[in-house]
């Protein structure tokens, strides 16, 4: 009995302490560098000096929402100092990422990676589905959330902006 209690112990610690290292608002944000569904590579650090809105998504139809919303904020703010990237983050072929795209309301215009590795979801720890991620100019970390609304994300920006 008290090893079974030994052993919930320490499995409840190591869950627990991992989620401890996620990155929160603040922190340097994890670097990466993956490849969109078109075959264009894109890295992180090369985009100091921008705003980063990315969406960590899955193949669901919360995440197609969210997208969504992310091509309102990037219709509305433009892309000068903005970017805007969607991640496939569960490791999902590029036809099965194409094929979900494909059935998408309206097409997306933001660049959209795949994480085959799961790297960008082991490194921001992932909990939520979609997660919403805000890096400022500078790298930093500024906003992690589920799914927000264009409304609310748009005057957010406006001040990183």
């Amino acid at each position: 009995m008290n090893k079974v209690i030994f052993i919930l112990l320490i499995a409840i610690f190591t869950a627990s302490s991992s989620w401890a290292g996620s990155p929160k608002a603040g922190d340097t944000a994890p670097g990466f560098s993956l490849e969109s569904v078109s075959g264009e590579k894109h890295t992180l650090s090369e985009l100091k000096g921008k705003v980063v809105l990315i969406g960590m998504f899955h193949i669901c139809v919360p995440c197609m929402n969210q997208a969504m919303e992310f091509e309102k904020v990037r219709e509305a703010l433009g892309t000068d100092k903005l970017v805007v990237l969607g991640i496939n983050t569960s490791g999902d072929s590029k036809n099965a990422v194409q094929d979900y795209l494909a059935g998408f309301p309206e097409p997306i215009s933001f660049p959209y990676l795949l994480d085959p590795e799961h790297s960008v979801h082991k490194a921001y720890t992932q909990r939520d589905m979609p997660t919403v991620l805000i890096i400022d100019a500078e790298g930093i970390l500024r906003a992690r959330s589920p799914s927000v609304g264009a409304d609310q994300l748009i005057p957010y920006l406006k001040k990183l902006l």
